[in-house]
């Protein structure tokens, strides 16, 4: 025994020093020393993060500034749960991994995929992610925020409301606030509400809905639209219910029925495609039959627009209507004087290296009234002009010996359409035109500070059809004759005709004399200016077509065509004084173009007929075009010609400015000779917009008056006061209306309040 004693002892002992050989620390001690602290004291000096594996397979995990365990659930101080696709942050957080029960209280927000959700207490299932939240405030995609005091959820996409608050404004304190007894919202569907109440801040609005369902879904989705109420009118209250249609990623459908208690339903819709980046259009229309005469009214515009990668390139512009007065009747609008609101296009073309195709088709409408000037009794309610279709070949210009050569030929079928009145069927004249024409142009001289150039055109245009009467001819033993118009412009039912014009034009300019003035100060502005004159005379003759009375004038091509605007059987002396004056801050700038004013007469040698009718022979009138532009906020132009060398407006002065705010003014005086539809125009036309206080407040007006009615005709005038989610307009509208038994009126008083993301959902007419 003492043998083996002594062996155990020598074996231990040669054991140790072995291992102290190696270098291996020695066995630690069973007992842990009396000073280290318990890990629940030391778990919170540091951080921390848990995690776990739900019973789903979603794993959570934890962090925080304090987190202990029990044995039923993890404990979180100001700290955050979190998981693939959520994130808790809270001041509390309690999770028992037995059951997925999750608890938090205390400034609290939960983020997932389009939810924003911050409250005060929330109790919810992990596992399930359902639960309820208390004294919430809950974000959705686009831009909504829903304020309640108690929320139920099924999931993070199904929310159940009771008495909660919706608006779009970021604000504190919005704008408008629409407060509902009831709403459940599946932000995969639709949004369910029941008994909403909208509040301009904190005044309420008689705009109530007791039931509605909308579209929920951050995409496009189908569903209801918010609807739109006016209390009065003209055709009574009315109430718009839209509803809009998704037709594919790339095309919707929004049909609007807008019921007017004394009229009936006024049906709108709207369609939209988009399937390529290059290929948009549109398509609007209005159509109703009113109760109280049983009349049929309706209007409709059609755009497109495709600009194809092989070149070719389309675009459509369609307007129609049934009468002027839609607009003016049901409160969509007013336009302008002289307006081509009707007017419709279609155009079809491509540009190759040197020549450029295109087919189009044209119409342009305008309705007349018993008042307007120059026409008899007999004229028509009603006038369409169209070219229908009008196939066109152009040549770019090339070099030619020295000058340039341009060519070109239409094919072109063209009519006239009247509407004389209930009782007649309306009627229409048909022609086709066909036109060529090559013209040549350039400097043909250069001796010393004289320049000579020269330009020589040569048509031919053959008529399918001409005038019934020599209307356009020009009598050489009478002047200033007016033009008996009345149907005779548009009566073209008779025989063909072909003509063949030469025109030339050869134009001396003088010797250009100028002068430099150093540090001018003149009405504000100051720096160098450059005043340049340039002489130039110029003789123009073109040969006469023997019946060229008998020609329609349907554009510029018939009442116009040789060079430089010159007419048929045009031989005449032009006398012009070309200037410029330059401008720049101060030496070692570059000179700017800010005015250029040309003075110019011509003596006729032969009469001519002008568009607006009148013979003229001898000395014309004295003709002056000024644009002056100092800066590119200011503009202004003159012109003043009373004999017309264009279809172009005879008197006529416009200014605009701009201001660095986006203010802007604009100021129209004219005085026009027959236009496309043979009709005079005078008047005025003053246009602006005005912001104040940082753009809280608009002014916008438009104002249009007729010299020869003596009285306003399309005017009105909005004052805005806007705000981030708010928009409020008084605006009054006058829409002159002559035809007897109009429904609308003269003078509107309109307040509108526009809300965002709900659009003009009030509106109030006198």
């Amino acid at each position: 025994m003492g043998r083996m004693g002594s062996a155990g002892v020598l074996a231990g002992l040669s054991l140790a020093a072995n291992l102290q050989a190696q270098a291996l620390p020695g066995m630690p001690p069973r007992e842990a020393p009396p000073d280290l602290q318990p890990p629940e004291v030391l778990l919170p000096l540091r951080p921390f993060a848990a995690s776990t594996e739900t019973a789903e397979g979603r794993r959570i995990s934890f962090r925080g500034e304090r987190v202990s365990e029990t044995t039923e659930a993890w404990l979180i101080e100001q700290g955050a749960a979190q998981s693939e696709d959520l994130l808790l942050l809270a001041d509390r957080i309690r999770y028992e991994p037995a059951t997925g029960l999750l608890t938090a209280e205390g400034r609290i927000r939960l983020e997932a995929a389009g939810v924003r959700l911050r409250c005060e207490r929330l109790r919810m299932d992990w596992h399930q992610r359902t639960g309820e939240a208390w004294a919430l405030e809950l974000e959705v995609p686009p831009h909504w925020t829903l304020r309640a005091s108690h929320v139920a959820f099924t999931s993070l996409k199904l929310w159940d409301f009771q008495r909660v608050d919706v608006t779009a404004c970021p604000e504190e304190r919005p704008g408008w606030t629409a407060r509902l007894s009831s709403l459940k919202v599946d932000l995969e569907g639709f949004a369910t509400l029941r008994n909403l109440w909208l509040w301009l801040g904190p005044v309420p609005t008689y705009y109530y809905l007791p039931w509605g369902i909308y579209p929920a879904q951050a995409k496009r989705s189908s569903g209801l639209l918010p609807m739109s109420f006016s209390p009065s009118g003209p055709m009574g209250w009315n109430l718009s219910i839209p509803y809009f249609q998704t037709l594919g990623d790339r095309a919707d459908l929004t049909v609007s029925p807008d019921y007017h208690s004394r009229q009936g339903v006024l049906w709108g819709g709207e369609l939209r495609w988009h399937p390529q980046v290059t290929h948009q259009g549109t398509f609007k229309g209005e159509y109703i039959r009113q109760r109280s005469n049983g009349e049929t009214r309706y209007r409709y515009a059609l755009k497109e627009l495709w600009q194809r990668e092989d070149g070719w390139q389309v675009t459509a512009d369609l307007n129609s209507a049934s009468d002027a007065l839609l607009d003016a009747d049901y409160g969509r609008g007013v336009g302008g004087l002289g307006a081509p609101t009707f007017d419709s296009g279609i155009f079809v073309g491509r540009n190759f290296r040197h020549v450029a195709f295109s087919v189009s088709a044209s119409e342009q409408r305008a309705f007349y009234q018993p008042e307007d000037p120059f026409y008899q009794s007999d004229f028509p309610a009603s006038l369409r002009r169209r070219a229908l279709p009008e196939a066109q070949l152009r040549m770019f210009p090339v070099p030619l010996f020295g000058l340039y050569l341009e060519a070109g030929a239409r094919m072109s079928r063209f009519s006239y359409l009247l509407d004389l009145g209930e009782d007649t069927p309306d009627t229409s004249y048909a022609w086709n035109r066909g036109d060529a024409f090559a013209r040549v142009y350039g400097q043909v001289a250069q001796v010393g500070p004289l320049r000579a150039d020269l330009q020589v055109l040569g048509r031919y245009t053959d008529y399918g059809s001409t005038l019934r009467d020599s209307v356009f001819d020009p009598d050489p033993d009478a002047d200033d004759t007016p033009l008996e118009a009345a149907l005779s412009p548009f009566l073209v039912d008779g025989p063909g005709l072909r003509r063949s014009l030469a025109s030339g034009r050869l134009q001396v300019s003088g010797i250009q004399v100028g002068r430099v003035f150093k540090d001018i100060k003149l009405f504000g502005y100051r720096g160098d200016l450059k005043h340049i004159l340039e002489p130039y005379l110029a003789y123009t003759q073109n040969s006469r077509t023997g019946e060229a009375g008998r020609i329609p004038r349907f554009d510029e091509v018939d009442s116009r065509p040789g060079v430089a605007g010159s007419a048929d059987g045009e031989r005449s002396i032009e006398l012009g004084l070309r200037q410029h004056i330059f401008g720049r801050p101060g030496a070692g700038s570059v000179f700017a173009d800010l005015v250029r004013w040309r003075i110019s007469t011509r003596f006729h040698l032969d009469p001519i007929l002008l568009p607006d009718g009148r013979t003229k022979r001898g000395w014309a009138s004295l003709d002056n075009d000024i644009d002056i532009e100092p800066s590119d906020r200011v503009r202004l132009s003159f012109r003043r010609s009373a004999d017309m060398g264009s279809s172009d407006a005879d008197n006529a002065l416009s200014a605009d400015f701009t201001g660095k705010s986006g203010s802007r003014l604009s100021l129209a005086v004219f005085s026009t000779g027959i236009n496309r539809f043979l009709v005079r125009q005078q008047g005025l036309q003053l246009g602006g917009l005005q912001r104040f206080a940082g753009d809280r407040y608009r002014l916008e007006f438009q104002v249009n008056y007729d010299s020869r009615r003596k009285e306003f005709t399309y005017s009105q005038v909005a004052l805005s006061r806007v705000m981030p989610c708010l928009a409020v307009s008084l605006r009054y509208s006058h829409v002159s209306i002559l035809t007897p038994g109009a429904l609308g009126r003269e003078d509107r008083l309109d307040l509108n309040l526009t809300l965002r993301s709900l659009g003009d959902l009030f509106s109030l007419r006198r």
